[in-house]
């Protein structure tokens, strides 16, 4: 539910509160699955989108203040900077990828696999600008994603070695 609802508040521009919800779902779903790694690879996954969000967001606001003494530098200081951010966004979608794809695995709600190849196809075509329509699908499809889960994962019962 909590990842549901932080899916919705990403999707309708409260990306912070939405992003620490979607966190704290997947930290539970770890915890519940007893795979510390779909928590660390989400983790991992939430540190370089930040990264490259603050380069951006920095590489905007340079060239913008770069354009008013050269247009060169400027547009040349967004293309570096705006490369080196989707790079960075594309690392840390492969790591959600995984994340993703180790949730669907447990909980066997294979919506999170789709979720998890529509934001890796979208952040490699946001080179090419197009990949911000399929980050938006993703992000939609997201939302049922989480609210698709279980209310309970069941571990698997492992049975005594015979002695």
């Amino acid at each position: 539910m909590m990842g549901g609802i932080g899916a919705i508040l990403t999707v309708v521009g409260l990306g912070f509160i939405g992003f620490i919800l979607k966190l704290l779902a997947v930290k539970n779903i770890a915890e519940a699955t007893d795979r510390d790694e779909i928590f660390s690879k989400y983790l991992w996954a939430a540190i370089l989108n930040i990264l490259a969000s603050l380069i951006l967001m920095g590489t905007m606001w340079g060239s913008m203040l770069g354009a008013s003494k050269s247009p060169e530098f400027g547009l040349g200081m967004m293309g570096a900077g705006g490369i080196i951010a989707v790079i960075l966004m594309i690392i840390g979608v492969w790591f959600m990828k995984q994340s993703y794809d180790m949730i669907s695995e447990e909980t066997g709600v294979g919506m999170f696999h789709t979720v998890a190849l529509l934001y890796i196809i979208g952040a490699i075509l946001m080179l090419v600008l197009i990949g911000g329509l399929l980050i938006v699908i993703a992000a939609i499809l997201e939302i049922i994603a989480f609210f698709s889960l279980p209310d309970e994962i069941s571990k698997p019962v492992e049975e005594p070695a015979p002695v």
